[in-house]
């Protein structure tokens, strides 16, 4: 069946009421390199047939409010070609990229709107295996602020840590280190405003917190943590001024090429 000639493409392959399916259709539908041809085929029928016997009973037994239902369909496939002719267009023509300056200036305009709901901090955070060789190194220098240091924790953290984050520049939420301490912080507002350094232990791990800088939840949020965000508002909005051009400039060169009537 799969193998026929162009001559045959149009043959019969089902029908159900007057509704039928050809060959061509199916054959449409097969997907490239696919290597079980037959079970596709067979399911693809016998699912065809299902819809429209459903199809077909829906017609009968919807008759009265037909009309109905054919205007939603007629709404929704239109909503559909406009969606896909739209985001066509954006894909092609639309500038996507949002400058820094506007993050910021935006970021500035609406910073009130800009709360942290929850804490955060910039730090270390590292867990080494109580036994690891010259530990000790850690102990004097996981707060460190010499680029030299900070290089050497970093070899050593990468030979013997479990786990390690020793970059100070970027924010973290304090949750996603506080679910893994031996024991859970319950206040972590008071933790933060106190705490510089500290280490804790279970029976096999040293869990090293430094804390250089802080912010609690109900504080503003700072711009790196909230740069993304923005950046998504920004270019929804310039996807709507787009599209808004767009419709007023179709909308004009049909009115100037008299393509549009109204009586």
């Amino acid at each position: 069946m799969l193998s026929c000639s162009s001559n045959d493409s149009d043959n019969l392959i089902a029908s159900v009421n007057e509704k039928v399916l050809l060959r061509s259709e199916l054959l449409s539908e097969i997907p490239s390199q696919l290597k079980d041809s037959t079970y596709f085929v067979e399911k693809f029928i016998n699912d065809w047939i299902r819809r429209q016997l459903l199809l077909s009973h829906a017609e009968i037994n919807l008759s009265v409010d037909l009309v109905k239902y054919e205007k939603q369909v007629e709404d929704y496939r239109a909503s559909l070609l406009i969606f896909a002719y739209q985001q066509e267009l954006i894909n092609q023509n639309l500038d996507s990229a949002i400058s820094f300056s506007d993050i910021n200036d935006y970021y500035d305009s609406y910073i009130s709107e800009f709360d942290l709901s929850n804490n955060i901090f910039k730090g270390r955070f590292i867990i080494i295996d109580k036994l690891a060789p010259d530990i000790n190194f850690v102990n004097s220098n996981y707060k460190s602020d010499n680029d030299v240091i900070i290089k050497e924790l970093e070899n050593y953290c990468l030979k013997y840590a479990k786990e390690y984050y020793i970059e100070t520049e970027k924010w973290n939420y304090f949750s996603s280190i506080n679910n893994k301490l031996p024991r859970l912080i319950d206040d972590e507002v008071t933790f933060l405003i106190n705490t510089d350094g500290v280490f804790f232990e279970d029976a096999n791990y040293r869990y090293y917190v430094y804390i250089d800088e802080y912010r609690v939840k109900g504080d503003t949020s700072p711009l790196a943590l909230e740069l993304d965000k923005i950046k998504d508002v920004l270019l929804n909005k310039k996807k709507v001024n787009y599209l808004k051009e767009l419709e007023e400039d179709l909308y004009e060169i049909a009115l100037s090429k008299k393509k549009i009537n109204i009586y």
